[in-house]
């Protein structure tokens, strides 16, 4: 399933990094700018690789011997291994400066399904390109990392697109994280790390699960659904409204959109279609094996977009809360929503009295299952 629910604008995202807006203001301030050069910020690490460390004791060597000997030559021999050094520290500053970086993806993210993160790294500097930059990126649920690395030099004023590819294992509310960004650039001598300072959360679905709906059983061939009539795709005409995320585009009504300048629908009345209600209670006496309710927010999940595709679901009710209509897709992927989030309760609400009819229950079985219930008998298992 493919969400089509409002997100965050692109352009409304927050940047971090040394290039973002907070950060230029205060890289203008002249005692800082210099502060910077010599008292790293916080979370800033400059770490020596191998070789680095191979060039600091030949320096010691050096030093030591033209300090014994008095030799100019020596001298300037370890003026210039220093020098490489210190010109390698201030050239990993600037190849820092002026970068930023910020997280996109394509929700939802849903357990065992590959999702792409996308980092946007832009190189905000006026002359000075970025080289040989690597992202360390982090799945707080899922405990994914990886490490995406700019591999191409970032010309200033351009932006660099490294796709992170991941599968969620859990159900729940993730935090995708850039760690930190580091570079060796420009002579290997040393590693420079810098705080990512940018964290995303985001809700992960329950897998979509295959179940086995009891066809032939006496609650589904004696009740096929309450009779509803409300909004929906029959054929007979109520209004025109305004467009909403979610609604099919062939109900648009291409002349009052013509008319009004904005996207219009035909709202019609779907009349003699079953409807069913999905009651998701969750008390602690009841869930208290984890596979078992996991199973349940995935079931719940499975069988809810399968009725809405059939447009059957008229509304969910979880934990006795308030009953929320499945009139648009933007419903259905609420309803998931709260499902990804969903823990068992000590109690429950006033829920929905009437459960002999058009609504669907659940129970856990022996030893791991659950069933679904309609009417007092078996409607789906998983």
């Amino acid at each position: 399933m493919t969400r089509s629910a409002e997100v965050t604008p692109i352009d409304d995202l927050r940047w971090s990094g040394p290039g973002s807006h907070r950060s230029k203001r205060r890289i203008r301030d002249g005692f800082l700018f210099l502060k910077h050069l010599f008292v790293p910020p916080k979370g800033h690490r400059v770490i020596p690789t191998k070789s680095g460390i191979v060039l600091i004791v030949v320096s010691l060597g050096v030093g030591t011997a033209a300090y014994n000997t008095a030799s100019n030559i020596l001298f300037i021999t370890l003026s210039l291994l220093l020098s490489c050094l210190l010109l390698s520290g201030i050239l990993s500053w600037m190849n820092f400066r002026g970068n930023r970086w910020r997280l996109t993806f394509e929700p939802p993210l849903r357990v065992g399904q590959d999702a792409t993160v996308i980092l946007q790294f832009v190189n905000d500097k006026r002359f000075l390109p970025t080289y040989g930059v690597w992202c360390e990126m982090s799945s707080m649920l899922s405990g994914a990392r990886e490490r995406l690395v700019l591999s191409d030099r970032l010309d200033p004023g351009n932006m660099a697109r490294l796709e992170w590819e991941f599968r969620p294992q859990l159900r729940g509310l993730d935090r995708l994280r850039v760690q930190s960004v580091g570079s060796q650039f420009p002579f290997g001598f040393l590693v420079k790390n810098i705080p990512g300072e940018l964290m995303r959360e985001v809700r992960v679905w329950p897998a979509r699960i295959d179940y086995v709906l009891k066809a032939d059983s006496t609650a589904a061939a004696y009740f096929q659904g309450e009779t509803v009539k409300r909004a929906g795709w029959g054929s007979e005409f109520v209004h025109v409204r305004r467009y909403q995320q979610g609604d099919p585009h062939r109900q648009i009504h291409w002349k009052a959109s013509a008319r009004m300048r904005h996207l219009m629908v035909r709202q019609t009345i779907a009349d003699n279609d079953a409807g069913y209600i999905l009651l998701v209670d969750t008390p602690e006496a009841r869930w208290n094996r984890s596979d078992q309710f996991e199973l349940l927010c995935s079931l719940a999940a499975s069988l809810a977009e399968d009725l809405f595709r059939e447009n059957r679901l008229v509304a969910t009710i979880i934990n006795g809360g308030e009953k929320l209509r499945a009139q648009r897709l933007t419903d259905l992927e609420r309803f998931i929503d709260h499902l990804a989030v969903l823990e068992p309760v000590s109690r429950l609400g006033a829920g929905c009295e009437d459960r002999s009819r058009n609504v669907i229950t659940f129970e856990p079985t022996s030893p791991r299952g659950v069933h679904a219930f309609l009417a007092g008998k078996i409607y789906a298992t998983a």
